[in-house]
């Protein structure tokens, strides 16, 4: 290829990049503060946090930063995804109830409805008192397993009080759709079609 062609070429390469607005970029300065603040809460007191990168600040998704009651919700939304194949084919009612009362009436019925969950949640609990504590470190290994640098991974299970060690129930890429999903539902309550029609491979 010829300097002329190379040029074009670059040129060319160069016009097809979508420009950063200004507002984008305080947007995406506003976020990334918020992030390394985030950061600097859950290793304040540490001598040596684990190295974080500029990917790493940009790739936090935005449920990580919420408060500790809607992380904890979500890790329980998480944990019902879970443990839905489970769930519909449990012949006692006991355990549906008290997931419902765990999670809402509608957030269940919109989990129960969302097709294609692999079929992987460990035994139920049969000690029901340990029922919340099971749906929450399920959600949790998925909410971690779900993010993309062990940096991250470190950071969310030492705000949850968890381990890294106890995350990898599912491949990544399914920790992250349901991840997602859990997330949808949340905060869309009224909105389940979405949900509805979400599979997962």
């Amino acid at each position: 290829m010829n300097a002329s062609a190379s040029k074009r070429s670059a040129e060319a390469t160069l016009s097809l990049q979508a420009a950063v607005t200004p507002a984008q970029a305080r947007h995406l300065r506003a976020r990334i503060a918020r992030v390394a603040g985030w950061l600097g809460e859950v290793w304040a007191g540490t001598d040596v946090p684990p190295p974080f990168t500029w990917a790493s600040l940009s790739s936090l998704p935005a449920w990580a930063l919420g408060t500790p009651a809607e992380l904890e919700r979500l890790a329980l939304l998480c944990g019902a995804l879970f443990a839905a194949p489970a769930l519909r084919v449990c012949l006692d009612a006991g355990p549906l109830l008290r997931v419902r009362g765990l999670i809402g009436a509608a957030a269940l019925d919109r989990v129960l409805a969302v097709p294609g969950l692999p079929p992987v949640a460990p035994p139920w609990p049969a000690n029901q008192d340990g029922e919340r504590d099971t749906l929450r470190a399920w959600g949790v290994a998925l909410m971690i397993t779900s993010l993309p640098e062990p940096p991250l991974r470190e950071s969310l299970a030492r705000m949850l009080s968890s381990s890294v060690d106890d995350a990898p129930l599912l491949p990544a890429s399914i920790a992250v759709r349901m991840v997602g999903l859990a997330h949808q539902i949340l905060t869309t309550p009224d909105a389940g079609n979405a949900a509805r029609e979400e599979r997962l491979s």
